[in-house]
């Protein structure tokens, strides 16, 4: 039997990152594996120019800075591995943006939140992770990021079988989808 395959996308701070990691660890007696297409970016990255202030930026929200063929190499030896897994979660911002993965999907969710909250939960990671200051990050998103959000990642929504509340990412949101992956299953 195929492993069944999931995406999780959403906007930068929507809380995709946190619902896999919840989902995944409700699923932690089957045979999992977790993509993250944030592992999969082309070096250097694609440029873009600021609508704003017209500088060149590097572009990490648009669709060519995804190695498309890197991740979809990956993706096929994990369904031809000789031990089968049983599922395959797909997070990240690209999950839905290209074709090639949205076909494998059995499902896709989109973690939906405002994008005040999104900019909010972007400033405390990236301040945190990241080790960059207020200003670079809010720099960098109004400038460059906010603009190809909408233009791409935002409009993948259409996509998705399921919308989930960014802001409701509680038990309930992971059992209703535990629950559909597990009957698939049976």
């Amino acid at each position: 039997m195929q492993p069944i395959l999931i995406g999780i996308t959403g906007g930068s701070g929507s809380g995709k990152s946190t619902y896999c990691d919840q989902l995944a660890k409700a699923l932690q007696d089957l045979k999992i594996a977790v993509v993250r297409t944030d592992q999969f970016f082309k070096w250097p990255l694609p440029k873009m120019i600021s609508p704003i202030t017209g500088e060149e930026m590097d572009d990490f929200n648009h669709p060519d800075c995804l190695n498309q063929a890197s991740i979809l190499s990956h993706l096929d030896g994990l369904l031809k591995r000789e031990e089968p897994l049983d599922v395959i979660l797909v997070e990240g911002i690209f999950t839905l943006q290209v074709e090639a993965i949205r076909d494998l999907l059995h499902l896709s969710v989109f973690i939906d939140l405002d994008s005040d909250e999104r900019m909010y939960r972007r400033i405390k990671r990236n301040m945190k992770e990241r080790g960059l200051t207020i200003e670079e990050i809010a720099d960098y998103y109004v400038n460059a990021a906010k603009h190809r959000e909408q233009a791409h990642v935002l409009l993948s929504k259409k996509y998705a079988d399921l919308i989930l509340n960014g802001n409701r990412l509680e038990e309930k949101q992971v059992a209703l989808v535990e629950g559909w992956l597990r009957a698939q299953l049976k």
